[in-house]
């Protein structure tokens, strides 16, 4: 007869916040910070074609403010290609210092601003554009 086997193992867990945490180095903060400017690069390009759609769809010439915040958005979709490239080159280097990932914050509040800023200046030029268009 054979004995049933007893899976079950008891794990201490450290009650250390950094411990649990998946991104407690720095290469690892790095990488999620690729990711993120990766998306960001890729959702750029996506929204510079939407706007560029809606704006012609509308039927009158686009507006300067409309080509502004299409500006914007892809200003934005070129920076997130710059510091990805910028990420790279520090994990090819293998020179992370404890300074890149004030780097790397920066980098992503930079991209999100402008592609919030973009996004926001957009919505508002094309209802002001289509308010004007309907009257």
């Amino acid at each position: 007869m054979t004995k049933p086997l007893n899976n079950d193992i008891e794990i201490a867990v450290d009650a250390h916040p950094t411990d649990l945490s998946p991104m407690n180095t720095r290469e690892q903060a790095l990488l999620a910070t690729y990711d993120f400017l990766k998306h960001m690069s890729t959702l750029a390009i996506v929204a510079v074609g939407g706007m560029l759609g809606l704006a012609q769809g509308v039927g009158t010439r686009v507006s300067p403010a409309i080509l502004a915040s299409v500006a914007i958005v892809g200003l934005c979709g070129f920076l997130s290609l710059v510091f990805m490239t910028g990420v790279t080159a520090t994990q090819i280097r293998q020179r992370v210092h404890k300074s890149s990932n004030g780097f790397a914050l920066a980098m992503v509040v930079i991209v999100l601003m402008l592609f919030a800023c973009g996004i926001g200046a957009f919505i508002g030029a094309f209802l002001s554009q289509l308010n004007n268009g309907a009257a």
